[in-house]
């Protein structure tokens, strides 16, 4: 697998977007700059790339780089601005700045509230603030929670409510090591929460149905059809999961049970299901054939449906990811143009970026991206360690070399967020995977057949068994004593350093250089005197 060649610097030019604009969006994040500066950076930069223009063609070699920085500098200056763009706490409008104690708020409901024990919970976004009898656009995302009543029982996607309930600042738990909830919601773009009890609500406006609302009205159908097929709530609760990945009937302790064993992916919706719905529709549509506006036709109902399927599952990172990724592949491969796996993986980055700049912090994203970048980098590598001559022990192989490959670069990212390491990932990737590619399918099949009864309630109890025995693998392997390593605490250098000792070991492995050996061995040495003085 010569990836060098198939894959230089020249065939990636997102990768070379992707980069410096990332790390304006870092710049952004950790500094304050001011809106000046980036005006004269940006002239600056483009001032350099006006001037090389006009530099004579025999001198331009000389003076190339200049251009190139200067690219960068921009794709950097557009990071930070893009950043500060989408941040509301940077626009008047927000709600931090307009709202008092006492003011009268208006917020539309953005989700289907999900029923808690003692409350319903969702998200509604703050249109319109009433302050000393004047009222004012406002912006903001709110959590939302409403006391059980019959009102709020009512309450749809899209609805307007009128409240003078105070608005609370979203604070942290102060247990040392806790999840940082802030920053998660700052990234939601969510600052406030505010408890709604009986009467303080008034319905403001129903207004007509958005496509948001369809969206969610077609996920409870698919919800109420999974719940007709499959009773058993535990087994209802990791269907409904697998499939479009709602998680409020999850179980805690399973979905614990998941992640201590490495395959929390399988319920935690990712771009393996959409990989696997992208695999059948190839196969299922084959027959349309491979002329030219056949070819246009097919692509056509598979990003419809990839994308539909996107939307309803809620548009988390990892999904969004494979759907423009396998839009990239569908779109240049119609249009019979070369597509190459980290160019395609680069592009999707840096549109969803550009779309969103906080994604960058999501970890799903991190996670998702790393994986797909460590299985183009280092499966085939890895697949070449052993040479079976047995097919379904290379098959096997194959399998066990692309999950190892996905663990090479989420392992750092893993260590950092969740302190923790599946020992078995390898053994319960192995089982579950294949088992819930089969079960996704099952799923599929149960919302074909939903109008026949008979068939319904047949493939239901298959699908239910099925999920009944992936649980039961994963339980088990739970319950072995060494299946999970706990308390592994490392530091944001201390993750850099890890990616850095990746780095200079796939080189020296490539390339076998001594000196990105000795690269290696001195990031080693530096990172347990790191862990060391962390001690002290």
């Amino acid at each position: 697998m010569p990836w060098q060649q198939k894959n230089s610097w020249q065939s990636i030019p997102f990768l070379r977007l992707l980069i410096p604009f990332s790390a304006g969006l870092l710049i952004a994040y950790h500094f304050d700059v001011s809106e000046a500066v980036l005006q004269k950076i940006a002239f600056v930069s483009l001032l350099a790339i006006l001037l090389l223009y006009f530099v004579p063609a025999v001198q331009k070699i000389k003076w190339i780089a200049i251009g190139g920085i200067a690219i960068q500098i921009l794709l950097m200056v557009l990071g930070i601005a893009m950043y500060k763009l989408q941040d509301l706490r940077n626009q008047e409008a927000w709600i931090g700045y307009r709202y008092h104690k006492n003011d009268t708020i208006i917020a539309t409901i953005q989700e289907p509230l999900v029923q808690k024990r003692k409350t319903w919970k969702a998200l509604a976004s703050i249109i319109a603030v009433k302050h000393q009898g004047n009222w004012m656009n406002a912006k903001s995302n709110l959590l939302i929670y409403i006391k059980n009543d019959s009102l709020s029982s009512t309450l749809e996607t899209g609805d307007e409510i009128k409240f003078q309930e105070p608005l609370q600042k979203i604070t942290n738990d102060f247990n040392a090591g806790s999840f940082d909830f802030v920053r998660y919601c700052h990234f939601q773009q969510i600052y406030f929460q505010v408890y709604l009890p009986n009467a303080a609500i008034v319905p403001y406006k129903k207004n007509s149905p958005s496509f948001t609302y369809y969206l969610y009205e077609t996920r409870n159908r698919i919800l109420k059809v999974i719940k007709k097929a499959i009773p058993d709530k535990s087994e209802q609760s990791v269907a409904e999961a697998l499939l479009i990945g709602y998680k409020e009937d999850l179980d805690r302790s399973l979905v614990q049970s998941y992640s201590n064993t490495g395959v929390v992916h399988i319920i935690a919706i990712s771009g393996l299901h959409l990989a696997m719905i992208y695999g059948l529709l190839i196969y299922v549509l084959q027959p349309i054939g491979n002329k030219k506006w056949n070819n246009y036709f097919r692509t056509m109902i598979i990003l419809s449906i990839l994308w539909g399927f996107s939307f309803i599952t809620g548009g988390a990172a990892a999904i969004l990811r494979s759907a423009v990724g396998f839009s990239f592949l569908l779109i240049s491969k119609s249009l019979g143009y070369k597509n190459y796996t980290l160019n395609t993986l680069a592009a999707s980055a840096f549109f969803l970026l550009l779309y969103n700049p906080f994604l960058l912090w999501d970890i799903g994203f991190q996670l998702s991206y790393t994986a797909v970048l460590g299985i183009v980098l280092f499966s085939g590598y890895i697949e070449h360690w052993f040479n079976f001559k047995n097919k379904l022990l290379q098959f096997i192989w194959q399998l066990n070399s692309i999950t190892i490959a996905a663990q090479v670069l989420t392992l750092p990212i893993i260590l950092y967020q969740f302190h923790q390491f599946p020992n078995l990932f390898l053994f319960t990737n192995f089982l579950v995977v294949p088992l819930s590619g089969i079960i996704l399918y099952a799923e599929l099949l149960i919302l074909l057949v939903s109008p026949i009864p008979i068939l319904l309630k047949w493939m239901g109890a298959l699908t239910g068994y099925l999920i009944t025995q992936m649980n039961n693998i994963i339980e088990r392997t739970n319950r072995i004593p060494f299946a999970l390593t706990r308390n592994i605490s490392i530091n944001l250098s201390e993750t850099i350093l890890l990616y850095l000792l990746i780095t200079a070991l796939f080189i020296w492995l490539l390339h076998k250089k001594s000196k990105s050996f000795l690269v290696a061995l001195s990031i080693i040495c530096l990172f347990v005197l790191m862990r060391s003085l962390s001690h002290f």
